[in-house]
């Protein structure tokens, strides 16, 4: 029954900690350290084109957890505020792909850092063990969920 405990304790931890990196203020607070003026919605769509480019809206909406109709306006508002381009697929001239511009590409690697420095600051009054022990879990959980 115990171990039942603490696993209900981290599915909620998990469920917790997800819902608290995607919510409007800690979307907020890293557009504004990084100087970076996007909603949660298109920081997370740039988040994608950065790291999947080149990629189709639909690919990108169903990664996104979005309607395609919803990420088509913001990768729109993206393309309009010069962080990202749509051009055609070779293999289907009906199909768009989005590509990160080099200013996408800046405007994502500074909301990256900024996200790291909050997470460090909420850390930083851990002790070395504390964090060492959470590292190996976290590297462990990840290699498991990758399996």
């Amino acid at each position: 029954m115990d171990r039942d405990k603490d696993l209900q304790r981290v599915e909620d931890a998990v469920e917790a900690l997800a819902r608290l990196f995607q919510g409007q203020q800690p979307a907020a607070r890293r557009a504004a350290r990084a100087g970076v003026d996007l909603s949660r919605t298109a920081q997370k769509v740039l988040w994608h084109v950065v790291t999947e480019a080149p990629i189709r809206i639909s690919d990108l909406a169903r990664q996104v957890g979005l309607s395609d109709a919803v990420v088509s306006r913001q990768v729109t508002a993206l393309e309009d505020d010069g962080l990202v381009a749509r051009r055609p697929s070779h293999e289907d001239g009906r199909v768009a792909l989005v590509t990160p511009t080099p200013r996408g590409r800046a405007a994502g690697r500074r909301l990256r850092r900024a996200a790291d420095e909050i997470f460090r600051e909420q850390l930083r009054d851990w002790s070395h063990p504390d964090l060492a022990d959470f590292a190996t879990h976290l590297e462990r959980l990840v290699h498991d969920l990758r399996r």
